[in-house]
């Protein structure tokens, strides 16, 4: 099963370049690697209702299916709660849920985006509305974690994933982040999490499944080049430094101490393969969130080898 995910992803990369158009003009990509700019000529410029009411509904249906598939699974479907109460959960899974909360405000914030944009809002108000939209989904969340049992409403859980919510938007406006990109990577090493009891979430969810994470900020040394030494350069091959956490967050008699790890890996700049249709370069551009397997060096608190991590063998 796990093996046909890579595959299935690997499938994707592929269709992604195959469906570039190679005829297309250079509107979007520059030598520079403005790979954020916008191509005005397949966007609206003027707001569509019925498009606007279209993307409101689908993103509707993606929570109720959200729910259904991912929280229901949690205490939200218990009567247990209480009053309404703040909790501010620092040691919880090392503060590892704090990059899980930014990583799902960047989706949530990009899936935001490109609907307002292909209903006709304005780049800016796009990602603005998009960065909001973010914030507001995790308020939504916390405020009925606020009720939960054992949780609360954690401000810094909403911070967090406010702040991955306009991440899109600096990417757009910041020029540093041309440079760097933030990924994640899941793979079932352990079942440490899943083997306890969890007051919040019965078996467990995969959301939270902290020990078999990795966050990664990813740095792409062709575009930092100078242009005379890009040529003797992959342009596709990136450094990427990663965090996890060891499986004792999730036992309760671990003997050892619970600690933070810390990766060093080669990466794959999708981008790089510079496709020129708007679906295809949304397409990288969502897969590019994902750390794909690749040599990794754990360099905290232990050094170790591995070949393909986030697969551990």
């Amino acid at each position: 099963m796990k093996f046909s995910a890579h595959i299935f992803f690997t499938i994707l990369v592929g269709v992604s370049v195959a469906i570039a158009a190679p005829g297309d003009p250079y509107t979007w990509r520059d030598s520079t690697f403005d790979y954020i700019s916008e191509d005005s000529s397949d966007i609206a410029k003027e707001i569509s209702v019925p498009k606007l009411v279209g993307v409101s509904s689908t993103l509707l249906l993606a929570y109720g299916a959200a729910y259904v598939f991912v929280f229901s699974k949690g205490w939200w479907d218990d009567d247990e709660g209480g009053d309404f109460h703040f909790e501010n959960d620092f040691d919880y899974a090392l503060n590892l849920d704090k990059f899980g909360h930014f990583f799902g405000g960047v989706v949530i914030a990009d899936v935001f985006y490109e609907g307002y944009r292909w209903s006709g809002v304005s780049e800016f108000n796009s990602y603005l509305f998009a960065g909001l939209a973010a914030m507001s989904t995790h308020i939504a969340i916390d405020i009925k974690d606020g009720f939960a049992p054992t949780w609360g409403f954690s401000i810094f859980d909403v911070l967090s994933g406010t702040l991955g919510g306009f991440y899109p938007m600096a990417e757009r406006y910041v020029p540093l982040f041309k440079y760097i990109d933030l990924k994640m990577s899941y793979w079932i090493n352990s079942d440490a999490y899943y083997d306890q009891e969890h007051s919040a979430s019965g078996s467990g969810i995969w959301t939270d499944d902290y020990v078999n994470q990795t966050y990664w900020l990813s740095i792409k040394p062709y575009r930092i080049l100078p242009a005379a030494a890009r040529k003797y350069y992959p342009s596709w091959l990136a450094f990427a430094a990663g965090l996890s956490i060891d499986e004792g967050v999730f036992i309760k008699d671990y003997k050892g101490t619970p600690h933070r790890e810390v990766y060093i890996a080669l990466d794959y700049d999708l981008e790089a393969f510079r496709p020129q249709s708007r679906l295809a370069r949304q397409a990288v551009k969502w897969l590019n969130l994902i750390k794909f397997p690749a040599p990794t060096v754990q360099v905290y608190p232990e050094v170790h080898w591995y070949w393909l991590y986030p697969i551990k063998f």
